[in-house]
C-alpha cells in the first residue's frame, strides 16, 4: 500500500468518525432533553404526594375530631 492510498484510508476513516461522532453527541442531547422531561414529571408528583398526605391528614383529623 502506497503512502497516498494510506493516507486516503485515514482520511476516509476520520470523515467516517467524525459523522458517528456527531450522531452520539445528538442522541446524547436528547437523552439529556428526555431526562429534563422526566425530571419535571418527578417534580409535579412531589406536589401531588404532598397535597394528598395533607387532605388525608385533614380527613383523618376531621373524623377524629368528631368521635371525640
Amino acid at each position: 500500500m502506497s503512502n497516498e492510498e494510506a493516507l486516503n484510508e485515514i482520511r476516509a476513516h476520520e470523515r467516517e468518525c467524525t459523522i458517528r461522532y456527531e450522531n452520539i453527541e445528538r442522541r446524547l442531547e436528547e437523552g439529556n432533553d428526555k431526562f429534563k422531561r422526566i425530571e419535571g414529571l418527578i417534580t409535579g408528583l412531589y406536589g401531588v404526594i404532598i397535597t394528598g398526605g395533607i387532605a388525608i391528614f385533614g380527613v383523618v383529623a376531621t373524623l377524629a375530631l368528631k368521635l371525640i
